[in-house]
């Protein structure tokens, strides 16, 4: 007599692959949620941490500031004033007087734009030349999927002369400069880092990094550099539109911002252009907001600390850049010439 084993029916069978792919596909699921999220959470963390190396950086920046004396402030002025003099004579045809030629009008008005463009200002801020057809755009989140309108401004650039240098570049930056090595590029030296006297010029300045975030808004990356010691050669690297990237000395503090701003209070109002010689120019505060392409939006307010010294990156020789000048010292109590405070401005 035949026996018959027991078995599964096709039907059985249907019903187990089916449950087995359902139950499938909700693992894969929930495995590409967690990884999803853990690449999001490792992304934020990264920006948390840049964020507040920045704002360490920029508090230790503007609590060094670099300034001018009043004798020096008033004597920069004057230059300015006579410059400023001269040309307008000159355009109104009025000429300079002393019976000077065509040539010698134009040899005294660039000597005075040489002795006016020597007071470098020590704290300027203004819009970079580099990026001016590439504004900041971001847009506010409304619940899961609203947006806000889009808000926009243009980068600027700040650049100061500090006491002390305000940041040390980090392993990422060796690291980027070993990339830039292997593709055969070169950095470029734009000046010397640190004076005699640990004082330095530096700028911080946006980079376009060309992608954009997940709402599609353009991502900058926010560097300090070095400062050309020469006015002029600062001004040609400006306008050449040069890499920060490929600047020796250079240092990425952020790399996803999709709008900041920067500004001054100053005598009642917030200004976002601002220039300072002396400390009879000096501000409260100062204020860097910005947005990260994650979203995320922070205001800082930091108060500025200045010293009172001469130009790092002054040239031998030139006004109060001298230092075996024979001047009278800035301050009685100062063993180097130099006197600090805090605050400062009108309020």
């Amino acid at each position: 007599m035949a026996t018959h084993k027991p078995g599964f029916t096709l039907i059985e069978l249907s019903m187990a692959i089916v449950i087995g792919t359902v139950i499938l596909f909700a693992a894969m699921g929930m495995f590409h949620t967690m990884e999803r999220a853990d690449s999001i959470a490792e992304v934020r963390a990264e920006e948390s941490f840049q964020l507040q190396r920045t704002q360490r950086v920029i508090s230790r920046a503007l609590g060094s500031l670099l300034v001018m004396s009043r004798q020096e402030q008033q004597t920069a002025e004057a230059a300015r004033t006579a410059q400023e003099q001269a040309e307008a004579a000159v355009a109104d045809g009025r000429g300079l007087g002393g019976g000077q030629g065509e040539q010698s009008e134009q040899d005294t008005l660039d000597d005075l734009a040489a002795t006016a463009s020597s007071f470098r200002p020590r704290v300027l801020l203004e819009q970079d030349p580099r990026l001016r057809s590439q504004p900041m755009v971001r847009r506010v989140r409304i619940g899961q999927q609203g947006l806000g309108q889009p808000e926009s401004t243009m980068p600027q650039r700040l650049e100061l002369a500090l006491s002390a240098p305000c940041v040390l570049p980090s392993y990422a930056d060796t690291l980027r400069r070993m990339r830039i090595a292997q593709l055969g590029l070169e950095t470029v030296e734009v000046g010397s880092s640190v004076d005699e006297e640990g004082a330095v010029r530096g700028a911080f300045v946006f980079r376009d990094e060309r992608r954009l975030n997940e709402l599609g808004l353009r991502v900058f990356s926010m560097w300090w550099i070095p400062i050309a010691g020469d006015e002029g050669d600062a001004e040609l690297i400006e306008s050449e539109g040069l890499d920060p990237a490929l600047v020796d000395g250079a240092v990425m503090l952020i790399d996803s911002i999709v709008w900041a701003r920067w500004r001054f209070f100053k005598e009642g109002e917030w200004r976002d252009r601002f220039e300072v010689l002396g400390e009879l120019d000096l501000a409260a505060y100062a204020e860097l907001e910005v947005t990260t392409a994650q979203n995320v939006t922070v205001a800082w307010l930091f108060e500025l600390a200045w010293t009172i010294g001469t130009d790092p990156d002054a040239e031998e020789g030139d006004a109060f850049g001298d230092p075996d000048a024979e001047d009278e010292p800035i301050s009685e109590t100062g063993e180097d010439g130099r006197t600090s405070g805090l605050g400062g401005g009108t309020n």
